[in-house]
């Protein structure tokens, strides 16, 4: 499969022309996900293949609920701009929570064709289950210091401690019964397992910590909490490698010499191509 070169503008063929625009949806992190690039060479990637890609741009730490109504706004511009009914979204890790409460609310659940989520913490985090337990004045100074933090780079409505707590696994049990998905929308997931510490060093000390816990993990999001909708398993299953939460994404690749590869010779953009192709395929 031919590939285009950074940033170039050349079409290379129409195999990611979607029925519908695509929006993707990041997840915590930082707010400016087209300023920082945090979805790597893959915006112009999909689109060198056809695709109609916006980018999110909701809060990094925003509640599911707040995030979600920018979401909406967000959508609604694109419809408006695209002219159509209907938007693809493909979210990662907690944009996929964002995604669900946006597919619930009554008048936007009629204009999404379909849901990807990829390694989005779904059952959430036995890790995190501690946090309801902590003192109530601990909880509160964090939130303050994360929450200023968070502001100062760009976040309107942050609640860090808040989302923590939401996303344990206890507050996800709650949540899955309060927003399930409209059978009406297409909705499928991809989970990420890092199977060495030297894949990502930077996410070695939270991969222990889960695997201790939970069992596989990309450094922050357990293989069994990803698995949600039409599941289509594990990314790059075979490798030997791996990814980090953030490889699939496009946003660290080490060595550096790998540019186009991950340790296992798996091209990450040549992935996405095929998930994109394959939402085309079914009619999306």
């Amino acid at each position: 499969m031919k590939l285009p070169t950074h940033n170039s503008p050349t079409v290379v063929d129409d195999s990611c022309a979607t029925r519908w625009p695509i929006l993707l949806v990041h997840g915590v992190g930082f707010k400016q996900a087209e300023k920082l690039r945090l979805w790597g060479r893959i915006p112009e990637t999909l689109k060198a293949h056809g695709a109609r890609v916006f980018i999110s741009n909701q809060d990094a730490w925003g509640s599911f609920e707040s995030n979600a109504r920018q979401l909406k706004a967000a959508v609604n511009r694109i419809l408006e701009d695209q002219q159509a009914e209907k938007i693809n979204i493909i979210a990662h890790s907690k944009g996929g929570i964002d995604a669900r409460v946006l597919a619930s609310m009554p008048d936007m659940r009629d204009h999404i064709a379909s849901i990807t989520t990829i390694s989005s913490p779904h059952h959430g985090s036995k890790s995190l289950n501690w946090i309801p337990l902590a003192p109530d004045l601990l909880k509160r100074l964090v939130s303050t210091v994360a929450d200023t933090f968070l502001i100062l780079t760009g976040d309107d409505n942050p609640s860090f401690a808040f989302v923590c707590q939401n996303l344990s696994a206890s507050s996800m049990l709650e949540f899955n019964g309060l927003f399930p998905i409209p059978d009406t929308i297409f909705v499928q997931s991809y989970s990420i397992v890092q199977k060495k510490l030297r894949t990502d060093l930077f996410f070695a000390p939270t991969l222990l910590v889960i695997r201790l816990v939970e069992g596989e993990n990309d450094g922050l999001v357990a293989k069994n909490s990803a698995v949600f909708g039409n599941y289509q398993g594990e990314i790059n299953e075979s490798g030997s490698w791996g990814f980090s939460h953030v490889h699939i994404v496009d946003r660290i690749l080490i060595p550096r010499q790998y540019h186009n590869l991950n340790r296992d010779g798996f091209d990450v953009r040549a992935w996405w191509v095929e998930l994109v192709s394959n939402l085309k395929n079914l009619g999306y």
